[in-house]
This record gives structure tokens, sequence and C-alpha cells, in this order.
């Protein structure tokens, strides 16, 4: 698919300047980012087959978590090598809550400590769920407690700083009733030395629940602070960043304080995200973008950034459109530094999440769709002088989502083994057209000048692919691996699965170097229910867009 340029309308409070990534991607020293390495994450299978999943992730240790409704897996990350899967887990067994009905998770790795921290809410409880692992070893022993919240606790967030962890959450009078009053935005501190020591009791304090506050978010620190810093926006629109600060550890006196409220570009109501029709003219489905609360939040040497939805009109559009907003604090005066509404002409964009690097690259992933783009994950990188790289599509869905809820949120995380290295994951929809139910990727991203990689020539041909036969089961992951005949550089490939004329599975590879004589691969999620013999095509397609002649083998499901 060609890919239209990105455009970021760098709002400074009282002007918008458009910035197209178009013209700097053109530069020979324009920055880039690239996807070293895709892993293919939970999907409604594999999650238990609940919605939507709400995406989250951590790295660390060399290991990679990624958590979704209502399920979490572990993939180890040795250097220079395949990530290999280890470990999933029910999260109602992650979490020891039993039957609960739980939902929102989240996870960090905290790389001062060796440790990884996990969230939840438990409907059934009223309560916040909090899992501290008890080595650096997610795959292993970890100790859980729970939060009793003044109502029912939506969408947890989880924030961390030297001798805190601090959970947030919107709190309403009830999980079950529509419309339910909502109380307010709660905060409980939780002492972090002691969770670390796998005590059987913590110290713990709560704020809140305040009507002040909507979407608290405590961030990530990735960087040594006493202090844990907090944001927020007003829902259903927001004129306003509030900045909260929290200092103490319980069980001496913990102090919450306001202390700014930075004006930014209006924050406003998405619009749903529109989808392809199906195949012979059906239904159009929208993907509802929710609001424009505070999805991610982290900080790092005094600078915090933030992300949310929000509505926008795009350079060379007309209509409203679902934007990514994301800006940058400086939490010593509280002021905004900069903000940006990453928006598309003709496209929705939506839940992104944000991570920097060790340079100060801002990783962004999100989600797209429109009319014409079957809903897929993207990441982009915003350089520290404000230079944008060319977006990357991760991973796209095979069709249209046909479910009620997509999600409300993706994640990224930044590798401490590697800090060049973000981790993101997000949702891409179902990896089987017009199927039901949903998929996910996980995708190691990097930022730099594109010089270890020799310019594309114009009209070169794209490296031929051989396709393997290949063996499965139904109703199990197939590989379906190919080989590449020579070298390639900027190269992807397109994948697509037949019944006859029936496509039942497409999907595209992230560019990258192709070496003659390795082996690649995607994985396929065939339905249950699906047997018997099918025909499967890989064509590689160069950064001129030339196309290889397609390689196509059969992949048999017994």
């Amino acid at each position: 698919m060609t890919r239209r340029p990105l455009v970021a309308f760098a709002a400074v409070v009282g002007c918008l300047v458009v910035v197209s990534t178009a013209g700097s991607a053109t530069r020979a020293d324009a920055p880039t980012v690239s996807v070293t390495q895709t892993i293919a994450g939970l999907d409604d299978r594999t999650g238990g087959g609940y919605e939507p999943p709400d995406v989250a992730v951590a790295a660390g240790s060399g290991f990679v978590v990624q958590m979704v409704n209502l399920a979490a897996r572990v993939w180890t990350t040795p250097p220079g090598a395949k990530a290999t899967q280890v470990q999933t887990v029910a999260l109602g067994d992650f979490f020891g809550t039993d039957n609960d009905r739980l939902t929102d998770p989240r996870i960090l790795y905290d790389a001062p400590s060796g440790r990884w921290f996990a969230s939840i809410s438990d409907i059934d409880t009223s309560s916040v769920v909090l899992a501290a692992s008890r080595d650096s070893d997610p795959a292993g022993a970890w100790s859980t407690y729970a939060f009793a919240a003044s109502g029912c606790p939506d969408q947890p967030r989880i924030g961390i700083a030297d001798g805190i962890v601090v959970l947030a959450a919107d709190v309403f009078s009830s999980c079950d009733a529509e419309a339910a009053p909502r109380f307010g935005g709660e905060l409980w501190i939780v002492n972090k030395a002691e969770l670390l020591a796998g005590a059987v009791n913590v110290d713990s304090t709560t704020y809140g629940p305040d009507r002040s506050f909507e979407s608290l978010s405590p961030v990530q620190s990735l960087s040594p602070t006493g202090t844990e810093y907090v944001v927020s926006a007003d829902i259903p629109s927001s004129n306003f960043v509030h900045l909260l600060t929290v200092d103490g550890i319980p069980p001496a006196e913990v102090r919450v304080r306001v202390v700014a409220s930075s004006p930014i570009a209006p924050l406003t109501q998405p619009p749903p995200a529109q989808q392809p029709r199906t195949t012979g003219g059906g239904r159009q489905r929208a993907i509802a973008t929710n609001d424009d609360r505070v999805l991610d939040s982290v900080w790092e040497n005094g600078k915090l950034w933030l992300s949310a939805n929000t509505g926008c009109v795009p350079v060379g559009d007309t209509t409203l459109r679902a934007c990514a907003r994301v800006l940058e604090l400086a939490t010593a005066t509280g002021t905004v530094t900069w903000e940006t509404d990453l928006g598309l002409a003709g496209a929705h964009l939506f839940f992104p999440a944000i991570r920097p690097d060790a340079a100060g690259n801002l990783v962004i992933v999100y989600g797209e769709s429109s009319v014409a783009i079957q809903p897929e994950l993207v990441a982009v990188a915003r350089t520290p002088d404000g230079t944008f790289t060319a977006p990357v599509a991760i991973a796209q869905s095979a069709s249209q989502y046909r479910g009620s809820r997509y999600g409300d949120y993706f994640g990224a995380a930044r590798d401490p083994a590697n800090p060049n290295v973000v981790w993101v994951t997000g949702e891409q929809g179902t990896a089987i057209a017009g199927a039901r139910g949903w998929s996910t990727s996980i995708a190691a991203v990097q930022v730099g000048a594109p010089f270890a990689m020799p310019p594309a020539v114009s009209g070169s041909p794209a490296p031929a692919m051989r396709a393997q036969v290949e063996l499965g089961r139904r109703g199990a992951a197939v590989r379906l691996s190919y080989k590449a005949l020579a070298d390639g550089v900027g190269v992807h490939e397109r994948i697509t699965v037949r019944a006859k004329t029936t496509v039942l599975f497409s999907a595209a590879t992230a560019p990258g170097r192709r070496h003659r004589g390795q082996i690649y691969s995607v994985i396929w999620h065939p339905g249950a229910t699906l047997h018997g013999t099918f025909a499967w095509c890989v064509t590689s397609i160069a950064a001129d867009a030339t196309q290889s002649a397609p390689s196509c083998s059969t992949v048999e499901l017994r």
C-alpha cells in the first residue's frame, strides 16, 4: 500500500504551524524509524475471547511482556536473536482473583529495581489489584495486593518513582449501570520498598476521589525522582492539562499538590474511525475512539510526555477526523513546551502510546483506518529537533473489524537492555478476512539516520522469494515461511492465503533488509473449523514500489 504523508500540527498555544513529514523524509540525512522485529501477539482466542483487548507492553531484563483482556504472555529477547515465547497465563490466575470480572490491565518494568509491576481493575470487589514480581523474571513468582476503591475503578493506570508506586482510576458509583455517576479521580500511593521486599501487607494511602480531575495518569519515571508526577485532561473536552505532584512515602505523610493547569490547544471528542466496507458492499462499521482522556504518560529528566485522542481536521481535508495528540511538559515550570496533533487527510488515527528512547527520540504508536485502509498498527517518531520520521505500518487487519469494541489504549516501553529500542504494541483487527475477532502485534522500533542502508535504486527489481510447503493443525497458529533468493533493502512482503477465489488471510510485513538464502515467515491463525489444503503466495515489494513475481505454495490444515 502506498502511504500518504502523515501531517503533524505543531500546536503552540494560540498558533498552529503545519509540519509535513513528507518534506523532511526526502532529505538524504532525514531520520528514519525502523521495525527491527515483529512478534505476533495475543489474539481473541489466546486472550480468552474477551473484547476489547486493551493492549499493554513492558520490556526489561531480557524479556518482553504483553497483557490484554484477559491474558499475559512472556517472551525472551536475546540480543541479536528472535524473541522466544516462554509463558502464557490467564490474568485471573496471574492476579489471584479466581473468577472475578477483571478489565484494563497495565504493566511496566522498573529498571532501577529490576522488577515488574502490573495492575488491573477487579469489578466484583470494586478494587484495583497490583502485582509486583519477586525478581527480574516475569515468568517467575509475583506478589499481589488489592486496594479498595470508593466505587467502580475504571481504566486503572500505574506509575512509579524512586520510593512509591502510584495507581490511579476514574471511580464511578457502579460498574454495571449505564451512565453511572462519576465520583472523580482517585490515587493509591504504595510503599515501593515494601513491594520489592514481598511484604505480606504494604503501607499505602489514598487521594480522592476528586471530582476536579478525570483520567488521572501517573507517569512511568525513567530517571531518578523522589516526586511522582500525575497529569490529567478534562472530559469531554479540555483547554488545559493539569499537573499534580505526589511526595512522601507511606506510612509517612504523603502530599498531593496541584502545581499547574497549563493551557493547550483544545482537546475535543474524536469522531468514530471509519473502515472499508465488507466485500460486496456490506455494512460499513465504525471504530469507537472514545474520548479525550490521557492515554499514556512518561517522564524523564524534567520532561513529561503524554498522549490522548482528539478531533482535528488534517491539512488537505475538510472533515473532522480522529487524531492523536502528543505533548511535552517541562515539570520544573509546569508549562507545555510543544504539542502536536498527528492527522492524515481522509483517515483516522487513534489510541496513541509513547516512549522516548535514550537519544530523546519520541516513538509514537497508534491505530489507523479509513474507508480505504483496513485497521492497522503504525509507528512514527519525533526527533529532539522536532522532525518527524515517515510513518511505518507494523501490521494490518485482513478485513474490517466486526466487533462491538475495538479497544481503549495501546502500549509502548523502552528496553533498558538496549535503550535505543522501544517496544510497541496494539491491535490491528482480525488476521482472517471476513472473520470476527481481534489480533495484536508487538514490534521493536529503532530511530536513526539511514546511514546503514544504501539508497534504493529507482526501478531496481524486488528480490524474488520462494514460498515453502507448510503443514499445520486447524485452530492452531501456522508459520508461513519463505526464502529470500536475493538481497534487498527497504523490502516488505505481501502474503495471502486463498480458498479458490476467497482470501482467507492477508498480511504485510514491515520494511527492512532481506538477505539471500535467509528464511522469513509470518504467522497465520486459521479458524478452528478451517481444514483442507489452501494456496498461499508471497510477493516482495521494493522501496521504489516494484514487485517480484508471486511465489505460491500450499498450506494444509489437518
